[in-house]
This record gives structure tokens, C-alpha cells and sequence, in this order.
């Protein structure tokens, strides 16, 4: 029983930590108004967010939806998460502005400057750049 406690004590510790952790990265990333990099720009906030383990990352991903790389995500969800050149119809725009029911583990917020930023990286073809 008392091994159960500190391994619990761990995961909470680890969750609580983690919170910080996404909140102090996703917000430091400013995604410019044109030339919007996946690499540089996208994927980290995305797996600061989405692509977390727990949620749609590498261990059993929610809805069998991953966000871990640039493959996994244009083939998540049969292509209909990001649509290239169609942010409004791709589904990650409609659950991050708040159009689909989504309700993710943490509650974790994006900018307006990342939810654009996003929204211009579909706009200019989803590129792996």
C-alpha cells in the first residue's frame, strides 16, 4: 500500500511539474505572419499541447490520433487533421478554436498568435519545413 502512495505521489508530482513545463514553453513560441516553420514553429507547440504521451503522443493515442511528427499528423484522422491549404476544414483548426467538442487531459490554452500561426501554416500548404 505504502509503495502505491509514493508512486502516486510521483505521477502527481511528475503531472504537476509537467503543467508548468508546457505552460512556460508553448508560451514563449511566437510564429511570425508569413513563412510559418513546422519544424521551428508548429511541432513544438503542438507536442508541448497535443502530443503529449498521455494525450496524442507515441504511448496509446487518444482517438488513434498522433501528433508526433510531421507524418503522423497530415495521416491522423485519414488526412482530415490538417488539410493542406484548408485550415477551416481541417479538424486540429476546428478543436483548437473551439468548433469541435474536444476535451483534452490538461487544460492548456493557445495564444491567438499560435492559433493563427497554425491556421497560416495550413494556408501555406502544411509544408515539413
Amino acid at each position: 500500500m505504502k509503495s502505491r502512495l509514493i508512486i502516486l505521489w510521483f505521477i502527481t508530482f511528475f503531472l504537476l511539474y509537467s503543467c508548468g513545463e508546457i505552460t512556460s514553453n508553448n508560451t514563449q513560441i511566437t510564429i511570425p505572419d508569413s513563412n510559418v516553420s513546422f519544424q521551428r514553429h508548429i511541432l513544438p507547440i503542438l507536442k508541448n499541447t497535443c502530443g503529449l504521451s498521455y494525450c496524442h503522443g507515441e504511448i496509446a493515442p487518444q482517438g488513434n490520433v498522433q501528433i508526433i511528427d510531421y507524418i503522423s499528423i497530415l495521416n491522423s484522422l485519414n488526412g482530415a487533421l490538417v488539410i493542406p491549404r484548408n485550415p477551416d476544414g481541417s479538424v486540429l483548426v476546428q478543436i483548437i478554436e473551439y468548433k469541435l467538442p474536444h476535451k483534452p487531459f490538461l487544460d492548456w490554452k493557445l495564444s491567438a498568435n499560435q492559433i493563427n500561426g497554425i491556421r497560416k501554416w495550413i494556408l501555406e500548404g502544411a509544408k515539413n519545413n
